[in-house]
This record gives C-alpha cells, sequence and structure tokens, in this order.
C-alpha cells in the first residue's frame, strides 16, 4: 500500500466521503433502516465541513461551499 503526503490523503478522504454521500443523497424516508442512513450522511457532512473549515484547500478539492444545502440532512 503506497503512503501519500497530507495533502493527498485529505483529497482522497473528500472524494471518498462526497462517493459516500452522493450514494445515499435520496429522501431518507426512502430508506428501510432510515435512522441509520441519516446517522451516517450527518457524520459525512460533519466531516467535511470540518475539513472545509481547517484545510485552505478544501474548495479545490471539491467541498461544496453550501455542503448542508445539497447534502441536507
Amino acid at each position: 500500500m503506497s503512503k501519500y503526503s497530507g495533502e493527498q490523503t485529505l483529497a482522497q478522504l473528500v472524494k471518498l466521503l462526497l462517493n459516500f454521500l452522493d450514494e445515499i443523497n435520496e429522501p431518507i424516508d426512502s430508506y428501510s433502516n432510515a435512522d441509520f442512513v441519516l446517522g451516517r450522511k450527518t457524520a459525512y457532512v460533519e466531516c467535511l465541513e470540518i475539513i472545509q473549515e481547517k484545510w485552505i484547500n478544501g474548495t479545490a478539492y471539491g467541498i461544496p461551499d453550501d455542503i448542508e444545502k445539497i447534502y441536507s440532512v
């Protein structure tokens, strides 16, 4: 397994979290396990918000400024 720089690692993490959010970005009540999906969605959005707040290059790597509007929780 390759080692990455901090910036490469954050870029990979952002990509992964956004992909996870895209997979579950449907109305929560359409899931049989809605509480679990809502918990996942909330955690992913919060992680991305923290990265965006602390990482100067967050938006350059695809974190939208209005992430809570796009992936409403």
